[in-house]
This record gives C-alpha cells, structure tokens and sequence, in this order.
C-alpha cells in the first residue's frame, strides 16, 4: 500500500494537513520531491471551481445533443458501420 500525500518541512520535521492513516511505530520509506512554484499554486477543483471553467456547458445549446444518451448510442452505433459497405 502506497501512500502519497504533500507535506511542508518546517524544522526537521514534515508536516501533513491531516492525520496520515497509519498505525503508530509504522516503518515507511520517504522519497522526498521538492513541489515547484507553479505546482504550489495549484489547487485540485471542487464543484463550484469545475463549473465555472470556460469549457463547461458548451454543448448546452446544440439541439442535436438534447438527449445526450441518444446521442451517444447513435454515435457508437456508427462505429459499427464501415463507410460505403452497404449496412
């Protein structure tokens, strides 16, 4: 079981946001990776976040994909159908 999970040093220790998962007096392996500047500044999205990202909704307003379940079976039912061999 591999665990991975960002830390901050601060003095000779590594601290973590929250309690890691593993029992007290566990022996582990620590590889150390320095986070870059911009990898720093990087947050993961919550819902909020992800719905108001320029590509979000923009095939909303295409009528042919107004039921996108349709639209999807039709499109892999394409898939089976070789161009020009009559089916």
């Amino acid at each position: 079981m591999a665990i991975v999970e960002r830390g901050i040093v601060q003095g000779p220790n590594i601290v973590f946001p929250k309690t890691l998962s593993l029992p007290v007096d566990t022996e582990v392996i620590v590889h150390i990776e320095p986070v870059s500047a911009t990898q720093s500044k990087e947050t993961p999205l919550d819902e909020a976040d992800f719905m108001r990202q320029p590509c979000f909704g923009i095939w909303k307003d295409r009528a042919d994909m107004a039921d996108a379940v349709a639209w999807v079976r039709k499109e892999r039912d394409s898939w089976n159908h070789r161009p020009g061999s009559g089916d």
